[in-house]
């Protein structure tokens, strides 16, 4: 009796499946585009969440209060919304994202916020990712 007829249908059957294993995980690209920013369940559960994302040359994203907004570190307006978290009735949170090319925008931003007394967290992001921040309830 011989096989290899048999052998023959059996590798190139394995070689197609191959090959289509090949092209679809060619098609899934690897890494991630968008990242959401999220209080963590330590030091700012049970407050209001604020978001920041730092970005270069001061210029920030921001979600205070449900609202979006984008302002300038050095802009006059910043040091008035954080003390007017500081002060609030109901405890606040910041979360900031650090991009590396915003880390002096954080720098301040963060001197700001713990003259403030206002607590805070931080998360270092990739330059190229796009920030997602949460839904506001409605």
């Amino acid at each position: 009796m011989d096989l290899s007829s048999f052998l023959n249908i059996m590798t190139a059957t394995i070689g197609v499946q191959t090959l289509t294993l090949v092209i679809f995980a060619l098609q899934i690209k690897p890494g991630v585009n968008v990242v959401k920013l999220l209080p963590a369940g330590g030091e700012g559960k049970g407050k209001n969440g604020n978001y920041i994302v730092c970005n270069k040359e001061g210029n920030m994203n921001m979600l205070i209060r449900n609202e979006s907004m984008d302002m300038n570190i050095n802009d006059e307006k910043v040091d008035v919304i954080i003390k007017s978290l500081g002060t609030d009735e109901t405890p606040q949170y910041i979360i900031i994202g650090v991009r590396p090319e915003g880390y002096l925008c954080f720098e301040k931003l963060r001197s700001k916020a713990e003259f403030n007394k206002l607590e805070y967290g931080y998360e270092p992001i990739e330059s190229e990712l796009k920030v997602k921040f949460p839904e506001s309830p409605k």
